[in-house]
């Protein structure tokens, strides 16, 4: 334990790592992780490690604002919109943890996803279709999504309901969506209360089922595929089991996501009933977040 706390006291006298340095601190909180998984370090061990950083681990940097999670939740709208703005503080004692946090793996997944989702948006405007393309956003945070696609082109004939437990994210989302509000409707409520007698084209869920246990998963798609139109298709974002960024975002930040495999998907997918020709996982380019797609009419949305 002395040389972990050596290790670490001596990254934070100088303001965090050096781009030279970043596998040396990767490695090393792979091994902290490590060694709390076979018990050779403790809970306490860990508390040890994190008082340690002062406030490198304060809400004035990107993972310490994940770990002390200021709005009572992890993967907050303020920390993803940080995230996709590339955010970095003015702070030279702090600006190097910024700095290596927006480098990693997942952060870059987080960024892809934003383009992943209009991707498909665009790609569903184009289709001649003469049904209703309306969206439902499920877990929809900042809305920076939203407000790229619109801002791109203001004409859109899209429709977006948005579902958001947290105010604070509607009245963010609302600001920054201001001139497109004739286009996007916020509906402040669980996404497991959420009912509605309206039908959707596309529904899409970023991040939540990040969160949800196999069960929650499961009663969660079933709970939103009744909302898809006839020839509807539901895409969800999963984090994969092969996120390199999973150690750091757990020894440093306390950011617990349910990491799962293609298959795995897939399997939660065929207790909802859907059949492999209904099923697709897709990926962003980093091969870190995964996204399922259930279709339930003829075609998957072009991509």
């Amino acid at each position: 334990m002395k040389h972990h706390i050596a290790f670490i006291k001596e990254l934070v006298a100088k303001g965090g790592p050096d781009s030279s340095e970043y596998q040396e601190f990767t490695d090393w909180v792979k091994t902290v992780s490590n060694e709390l998984k076979n018990g050779i370090l403790g809970k306490e061990d860990l508390q040890l490690l994190r008082n340690e950083m002062g406030e490198a681990l304060s809400i004035l940097t990107l993972q310490g604002f994940v770990f002390n999670k200021p709005h009572g939740y992890p993967g907050d709208y303020e920390i993803i919109e940080k995230i996709y703005l590339e955010h970095t503080s003015n702070d030279p004692e702090l600006r190097k943890w910024d700095l290596y946090f927006q480098l990693q793996k997942a952060p870059i997944a987080v960024k892809n996803r934003k383009k992943y989702f209009l991707d498909l948006l665009n790609s569903l405007e184009s289709l001649n279709q003469t049904n209703s393309k309306r969206v439902l956003n499920v877990a929809s945070g900042p809305a920076r999504d939203l407000f790229d696609f619109f801002s791109l082109k203001n004409d859109r004939t899209m429709f977006f309901d948005n579902v958001e437990f947290d105010p604070l994210a509607i009245s963010y989302a609302k600001n920054l969506c201001k001139d497109f509000l004739k286009n996007i409707e916020f509906l402040h409520t669980n996404a497991f209360d959420f009912t509605t007698d309206k039908r959707y084209r596309l529904i899409w869920s970023a991040g939540l089922f990040d969160y949800l246990n196999d069960k929650k998963f499961i009663f969660l798609l079933n709970h939103l595929i009744p909302l898809l139109e006839n020839d509807g298709e539901l895409v969800v974002g999963n984090f994969s089991s092969s996120n390199p960024t999973q150690a750091y975002m757990e020894v440093i930040g306390d950011w617990q996501l349910k990491h799962r495999t293609p298959d795995q998907l897939v399997s939660l997918a065929k207790a909802c009933k859907f059949k492999d020709t209904d099923i697709r996982i897709g990926r962003e380019p980093e091969g870190v977040n995964l996204f399922l797609h259930l279709k339930c009419g003829k075609d998957f949305i072009p991509q």
